[in-house]
C-alpha cells in the first residue's frame, strides 16, 4: 500500500534539510528500485509489529510553574478547559495542555521518547508540508541495518489513480528483489494494484468498471482486494489530531495500520497513517 499512497521519499539529514528524493516511479528505474526496497523493509517491520505509525502527542506548558499546589477550584477549572496540572521533577506545579502534532513512521515507539524530545521532533518535522509524513528508521531500533531518515511524500487521490492507470499500460511496475538486510515478507507483488483489462466483466465479485468498450477490474487476489479496501478506508479516516486536543489520551495503545498492510489480522504496534 505504501507504493500506491506515496509518490516518493525525501531523504533528509538530522536537521531536516533536503538531501535527495527517491521517486516511486517505474519511469525512473534506479529510484523506483530503491523505493521498492525501502517499502518492503517497512512492510517487513510492520509484519514483525515493529513499525509505529502514529501522531506525536506531547504536553505544552501554558503558564509559569507554581511553587505551591493549585487549589481544588483551579484543578476543576483547568479540567473544564481541557488543561491539566501536573507536578514536575523539581516539585513545582505546571499547567499544561496535551497537543497532537505531526504523524511519524518509526521503528521505535514515539511514546518511549521523553515529552521534550517529542516536542522538539515535532517542531523540526512540522517544517515539512502537510502532505509529507516523517520517516525515521533508527539504527538503534529493529531493522536498524536499513536505517533511513526523511519524509514520505503522499499522493492525492487523483495522483493515485494516475499511478494505477500508468501501471496498466504506459509505465508498468516491475519486480524488485528485496534488500539483503530485509527479512522475508508474506507478499511482494509486482503491482501495487493490479488492473486487468478485458472485453468482458470479471466472473467474480470484484471492483470493476466499463470504459470505452473495455472492462477494467481489480486483480482477483487477496493483495489487490486488500489494497482496494484500504484505499477507500483512507478516504474516510477522520482527522485524528483532534482527539488529543485539550485532553489527555486515555492510553498509549495504537490501532490497526491502514497504510502498510500486514498478513496479521491486527497489531498492537500500529496506528493509521492518515
Amino acid at each position: 500500500m505504501t507504493r500506491l499512497l506515496a509518490s516518493g521519499i525525501e531523504v533528509q539529514n538530522a536537521d531536516g534539510c533536503f538531501i535527495r528524493f527517491i521517486a516511486n516511479d517505474p519511469a525512473r528505474p534506479e529510484e523506483y528500485t530503491e523505493f521498492r526496497r525501502i517499502a518492503r523493509d517497512l512492510r517487513w517491520l510492520n509484519d514483525k509489529r515493529q513499525l509505529f505509525v502514529r501522531t506525536l502527542v506531547f504536553e505544552e506548558p501554558i503558564a509559569p510553574a507554581l511553587k505551591t499546589a493549585p487549589s481544588a477550584a483551579d484543578v476543576i477549572n483547568a479540567d473544564k478547559e481541557g488543561l491539566q496540572w501536573r507536578r514536575t521533577a523539581d516539585g513545582s506545579y505546571q499547567l499544561a495542555r496535551f497537543q497532537a502534532g505531526r504523524v511519524v513512521v518509526m521503528n521505535v515507539d514515539p511514546m518511549s521518547l521523553g515529552n521534550q524530545a517529542r516536542f522538539e521532533l515535532n517542531e523540526r518535522i512540522k517544517r515539512n508540508p502537510r502532505g509529507f509524513v516523517f520517516l525515521d528508521v533508527r539504527p538503534d531500533g529493529p531493522g536498524g541495518d536499513f536505517a533511513i531518515r526523511g519524509a514520505i511524500k503522499m499522493r492525492s487521490m487523483l495522483q493515485m489513480l494516475a499511478f494505477v492507470a500508468n501501471g496498466a499500460r504506459a509505465v508498468p511496475e516491475f519486480d524488485v528483489a528485496a534488500d539483503a538486510r530485509t527479512g522475508p515478507t508474506a507478499e511482494n507483488p509486482r503491482s501495487a494494484l493490479l488492473i486487468t483489462i478485458s472485453e468482458t466483466p470479471p466472473a467474480t465479485a470484484i471492483a470493476s468498471v466499463d470504459f470505452a468498450g473495455r472492462n477494467y477490474s481489480v486483480g482477483d487476489t487477496q493483495w489487490d482486494r486488500s489494497t482496494t479496501i484500504l484505499r477507500h478506508a483512507r478516504r474516510s479516516l477522520p482527522d485524528r489530531r483532534r482527539r488529543y486536543q485539550g485532553r489527555r489520551p486515555a492510553d498509549h495503545h495504537c490501532e490497526m495500520n491502514a497504510t502498510f498492510p500486514s498478513s496479521e489480522a491486527s497489531s498492537d504496534a500500529l496506528h493509521p497513517l492518515r
